[in-house]
């Protein structure tokens, strides 16, 4: 319903201001935000004040219905996480519905949340069909914690070849990398092919800083594979 200004109502009557200031009032009292009307002048079992400072929010361990706090039913094996409002299993529990389950581990295998099954198969073994099986692991080869690839790599020194492992051959004047899977030529030498050959540095030139190529000395630049002086 329009409200009628308040200039085209005459205000020489103090009944009519007063008539209307109090339809005012009733109207913005309607139209007042839910976050303002909500706030009750007593607060419900087990509510307090919204920190916001309008309306109410349910204690710790309670869950708003409708205008009632109703405490949350933690079933056993479970905890109220740390927002106070949900609740989860303990470690080596799954949820099923509103209860929480023992995880069925099975031979070889351990309790790790971040799976879905609620466990995961010991190092050497992999998952078949709810089982952990043996992983078949090469001669000079280890098993490796990892649920994707061969589950093994091969030692340091070797290197994989249709699964076995085969000695890596250095070359003259090269070492094994850091991961001990391939092999680096030593400073001062460059790989070409199965081998390491040495960097040819000029007159007026040094290693840089990779060690298997060369830039000019200062003072000199690049002409022709030379270093020429500035």
């Amino acid at each position: 319903m329009a409200l009628t200004p308040i200039t085209a109502i005459s205000m020489s009557s103090p009944c009519v201001a007063g008539g209307l200031l109090t339809a005012l009032l009733m109207a913005l009292t309607t139209f007042v935000s839910p976050s303002l009307a909500e706030a009750p002048d007593v607060l419900p079992d087990n509510a307090l004040a919204a920190r916001s400072g309008f309306g109410w929010e349910c204690m710790t361990g309670f869950q708003r219905i409708a205008n009632r706090c109703v405490r949350i039913t933690v079933p056993p094996n479970a905890y109220l996480d740390a927002s106070g409002n949900e609740w989860r299993c303990n470690r080596g529990y799954l949820r099923t519905g509103d209860a929480c389950t023992a995880v069925k581990v099975p031979r070889n295998a351990y309790i790790d949340d971040s799976f879905s099954s609620g466990w995961r198969c010991e190092r050497g073994y992999r998952e078949a069909r709810g089982q952990c099986q043996a992983i078949e692991i090469p001669g000079n080869a280890h098993a490796v914690d990892s649920s994707y690839g061969p589950g093994w790599e091969c030692d340091r020194g070797f290197q994989s070849l249709q699964s076995t492992c085969i000695p890596i051959e250095l070359p003259a004047n090269a070492f094994l990398s850091r991961a001990g899977s391939s092999w680096e030529c030593d400073r001062g030498f460059r790989r070409e092919g199965a081998a390491c050959v040495a960097v040819r540095v000029p007159a007026n030139a040094h290693l840089d800083y990779s060690g298997d190529a060369w830039r000019c000395d200062r003072g000199f630049h690049l002409h022709d594979a030379t270093c020429i002086k500035d």
